[in-house]
Order: structure tokens, then sequence, then C-alpha cells
């Protein structure tokens, strides 16, 4: 199978690009090197060395390009990483977030187009997020993938669309590009699998790890400061959860949803995740291998104290995706910045002082 990967170079896109080869895969790809440059432009940097591999270095805005290197290579899936991928980064100020729209709205609208033109039996997988399901609607409720549920109102079932929201600008684009994808695949005829990921976790070898505030998400930023003796960072009371997935684990959904692709004129909802941990179970883990102080600090964020959700996670299940653990992975995660630790920049560890965000 010929798989093409936009956003080639950065965390999970270089991952993607070795794993997919070595299932005996084609794959190529593309990339601007935003996530490159916006890192180092908050300051920051990844703390491992990353392996270099052949792409395209076009930018998923500009259309004509994307279309002629679609229809020059005519893959049978893409799989689209081509998006700024942090919430707080959207919320720095007017720039980042119109930044942010641009490149995440402009470029899923870009290779819609494009499949349409050259070849709407293209397999599209658009990486979403678990977070187009914020805390307060789904406060202490099982999430069932779809775009549609199936409510009672006055003695009679009723379809509607799956309550959604957002919490960023991020988040927003998210949303967006996924009302978005279900409104035009079913009418162009596309085939669609619009991938719900939660909290990415974990490293492989020749890829990218950031720990920073910005990029770095929660187990990763918590490994960070334990390794550096500065104490976990635990916003508010730490009873957020969230859905997260080992970065081995997401790699081979990407890799079972190519080989099992939507069906033509489908729009197929999935939700990528292994298990839900609350902020205060991630410390705590990590506290207990590694022996690091936990703070308790004002949340930066707008959200809920505390919640509790648990995703349908059917399609992956049925697919036959083992899932790892997250306190299974973080030996491993801790020695791998351990070995990098001298390369951490401790400033970015700390929360900054932006616009708040939930």
């Amino acid at each position: 199978m010929k798989i093409l990967i936009s956003g080639i170079n950065g965390y999970m896109g270089t991952a993607l690009y070795f794993h997919l080869k070595e299932q005996g895969h084609e794959v190529i790809g593309f990339d601007n090197d935003s996530r490159e440059f916006n890192v180092k432009s908050i300051g920051s940097n990844s703390i491992t060395e990353k392996a270099v591999i052949p792409y395209n270095g076009l930018n998923a805005t500009d259309y004509e390009s994307l279309k002629a290197y679609i229809e020059k290579n005519n893959p049978d899936t893409i799989i689209w990483l081509a998006e700024q991928p942090s919430a707080p980064f959207s919320m720095i100020n007017q720039r980042h977030a119109t930044d942010t729209m641009n490149n995440n709205m402009q470029g899923t609208l870009n290779v819609l187009y494009a499949i349409k033109e050259v070849n709407p039996k293209i397999h599209l997988i658009k990486i979403g997020t678990e977070g187009e399901y914020p805390a307060d609607l789904w406060k202490d409720k099982h999430i069932p993938e779809g775009d549609k549920i199936t409510v009672q109102y006055k003695g009679e079932d009723w379809e509607i669309p799956t309550p959604r929201g957002f919490g960023s600008i991020y988040h927003s684009t998210k949303l967006s590009s996924s009302q978005l994808i279900s409104w035009l695949t079913p009418i162009w005829g596309l085939r669609v699998t619009d991938v719900n990921q939660g909290i990415v976790f974990g490293h492989v070898n020749g890829t990218r790890l950031d720990v920073d505030y910005y990029f770095g998400t929660v187990v990763h930023r918590f490994v960070a400061q334990a390794v550096s003796g500065i104490p976990l960072t635990v916003y508010g009371e730490g009873g957020q959860t969230r859905g997260m997935i080992c970065l081995q684990n997401s790699l081979e959904s990407l890799q079972l949803l190519s080989e099992n692709p939507a069906k033509q004129g489908d729009f197929r909802v999935v939700h990528q995740t292994g298990y839900e941990y609350s902020v205060n179970q991630v410390a705590k883990m990590i506290q207990d291998l590694t022996g690091c102080k936990i703070e308790h600090i004002e949340n930066p964020r707008v959200e809920m104290p505390r919640n509790k959700f648990t995703f349908d996670t059917s399609t992956l299940d049925k697919l036959g995706l083992k899932k790892i653990r997250l306190d299974d992975e973080l030996p491993r995660l801790i020695k791998v910045v351990e070995d990098n630790k001298d390369r951490i920049i401790k400033e970015s560890l700390m929360p900054q002082d932006h616009a708040k965000w939930s």
C-alpha cells in the first residue's frame, strides 16, 4: 500500500514513517517544518535527536502544490498530520490564534478538494482529538463512536449530531474540521476516517520528544520536571481525567485503519485511546518511580476541577489493537528523558501567563 503522511517530520510523523516502512508499505510525505520553528519560537527544543528522513517541503496551505503532489503520487491512503497541535500555543495571542486557524482549517479544506479532484477513492485518515468532547458536556458518561447518537424525544428515537465542543482555538479547528468532513464526505463520495485521538505519550527511536509547556503534553512535561528536580506542577485539584494512548499504540492504530479503510462515501469516526487517567494518577505514577515532589498550583486553564468519562474504542478493539498501559511505558520514557536531561530547558517546563483556555 502507498501511504502519504502530511506533517511527516513531526513527533508522530517520523515515528509513523519508520513503522509503516517496517510493515512493508511504501511511504512518502511532506512537511513545512513548522513544528520545529514553533518549538524554537517559544524558547524550547526537542530533547532527543531526530532521524533524518526524506520528505517534500511543501506547505498544505498551498493548494496547487498539494494537489499536484497528490496527483503525481496517487497514494492509497493519506494520513493527515499537517496541523498545529498545541492548545496553549494557539492561545498565546491573536497572531498565534490566526496562524493556527489558517493552517489547520485551510489545510483540511485543501486536502478534501484535492482528493475530490484527483481521486475520490483515496482513503483520508484525519487526526482529530478527544478534546472535541469537553468534560462539562460528557461528565461521568461513556462516549460512543460515531458522528450521530440516538436520543429519546416524546417517546420516539431521534438521531442527532454527537454533542461536541471546544476549549481553545486549536480545539475549535479540530471540531470545525470534523464537521466540514462529515458534511462533504457523502456529498462528494469520499472515504474518510476521523480519528479522535487521546493524549499521546512515549517515544520511539528516531523521533523528536518535546517536554515544554506548549508542546510537551502532561506526561512528557511531568517526566522532565521529575528528572530535572522540579516538583510536578499539578493544575488545581488534579482530578481532570483524559484519555491517553502510547505512541506505539497510535502507530499501530493508524496502520490498522490504513489496512482496513472506510467504505466509499462513509465518514467513519474512531476513538484512538488506551486508558483514561487523571492528572493526579499520572503524577503519582511518576512520583512512585522517581521520588519527585508534587505541587498543586493555580490552574491556568478554565476547566472542571474533576471529571470522569470513558471512550468507546470498539473499532480498534475489533481490529486487534493491544493497548499499552501508561505504567508499563513510563520506566522506558523516564530512561529516555534521563539520558537527554542536559538538553532540557527548565524554564520551558513551567506554565506561562497567557490567555485562558480549557
